[in-house]
Formats: C-alpha cells, sequence, structure tokens
C-alpha cells in the first residue's frame, strides 16, 4: 500500500518509544561526536573526560571501560591517545603498583569544560520548550528506563548484581 493510500489512523501513528528514542540517540550521539570534534576529541574521548571528571578520583582502566560502557580494548586506546595528548596523567597506584589510575591534567580540565559548554549549548536547544520542571522530569524518567534496563546510573556506573544483565559492549570481570 502506498504511503498515500494509507489509513488516516496508521499514517497518523505515534511512533513506538523504542523507536522514538532510538532516533533521538541518533541525533544527540551524532550531535556530541561533532562538538567534540570541534576540540579535537571523540565522542568516546569526551566520554571518558567526563567521567574522570564526574568521578573527581583518579580511575583504572577497567573502571573507565565499565562507566563509559567500553571494552578494556577500546578503553586502553582512548586512554593512550588522551595521555599522549596530553588530556590525562596515569601515575602508579600507591598499594598496587601495577594499576596505574588516570587522572585529568590542567589542559584535559580545560578542553573538557569548553567540550562540555558546547554541549550543554547543544542540550538547551534540544530541550526548547521545556520548562524546568520538564527537563527534570524528562532526566528522571529517562534515568528510570536505563536503570529498568540494568544500565545504573549509581556509583560504580555498572548494572546492579543481580540484574543479570549488563551493555553489550561491557565485559564486567567478578
Amino acid at each position: 500500500m502506498s504511503d498515500s493510500k494509507r489509513p488516516e489512523t496508521e499514517a497518523a501513528a505515534e511512533p513506538r518509544i523504542s523507536y522514538a528514542i532510538a532516533r533521538l540517540h541518533q541525533l544527540v550521539f551524532s550531535s556530541v561526536s561533532e562538538l567534540a570534534a570541534r576540540h579535537g576529541l571523540t565522542a568516546l574521548q569526551f566520554t571518558t573526560l567526563s567521567v574522570l571528571n564526574r568521578h573527581g578520583t583518579p580511575l583504572s582502566s577497567s573502571q573507565l571501560a565499565r562507566r563509559s560502557f567500553m571494552t578494556a580494548q577500546s578503553m586502553h586506546e582512548v586512554i593512550h591517545r588522551l595521555e599522549q595528548d596530553g588530556l590525562i596523567e596515569r601515575n602508579p597506584h600507591p598499594d598496587h603498583g601495577r594499576k596505574l589510575p588516570a587522572s585529568l591534567t590542567a589542559k584535559g580540565r580545560r578542553v573538557l569544560a569548553a567540550c562540555e559548554a558546547a554541549v550543554a549549548d547543544f542540550e538547551t536547544k534540544m530541550l526548547k520548550g521545556f520548562t524546568k520542571s520538564d527537563r527534570a522530569t524528562f532526566l528522571s524518567v529517562v534515568k528510570s528506563a536505563v536503570q529498568n534496563l540494568g544500565g545504573g546510573f549509581g556509583d560504580a556506573g555498572a548494572p546492579p548484581a543481580d540484574s543479570g544483565r549488563s551493555h553489550p559492549r561491557a565485559r564486567r570481570r567478578a
């Protein structure tokens, strides 16, 4: 049946929630990738710097990978590049010499701040017409949906141990 012959109720039907979220994800990811690129970062590098900044203390590669929903191998590449670019530094852990937790450098904080400002402007555009209350509700609902699927937003940034679910690209070690 061609689009012009489609029944009016079918043509006017709302998209499924999962479709609308997938479309939003595509638009957000491509926009954030473009904004990050203007500051010399990939979206994954931006995410990694953001995670380090939010956590406030140095994190190991495995902790960063879990919190950023990346594989350990991908995180290794991201960390190597960020360190090479002087955006993070890694120093031996005082109790575990083999661990090299990462922390932001002053340059990393400056680049992140500029990128965060650009993303904040993008979010303002995306949420145009939303009241402050609408924005809070939207964030709360999205976070709840993520938690319902085991995506977490807690301290560990990983699914709860009893959920039995994990992000398909994230590996959890026991």
